[in-house]
């Protein structure tokens, strides 16, 4: 039976899939044919927590702006959102 950590991983445009080195992985965008990069599992997972990190910190200010834009709006006043 084949390791099931070594499967394939599909994500919508993006593929990963195991390197001929074990310990590495390669991705691709696009398609087989796309250009490849290479990296190990860790990077990956670093470059992951780091979107992650960035997409939390968009959805923070999303919110903030959303919440200084229900609190204004009763007020009547022309302000301008400092977080838009």
């Amino acid at each position: 039976m084949s390791d099931p950590r070594r499967r394939p991983i599909n994500a919508g445009a993006l593929s990963m899939s195991p390197s001929e080195a074990p310990e590495r992985w390669d991705v691709h965008a696009g398609g087989e044919d796309a250009p490849t990069v290479a990296a190990s599992w860790g990077d990956w997972v670093r470059l992951a927590r780091r979107i992650l990190d960035a997409d939390a910190l968009s959805r923070d200010l999303e919110a903030r702006g959303d919440a200084w834009d229900r609190g204004h709006a009763a007020s009547g006043q022309d302000a301008v959102n400092p977080y838009r």
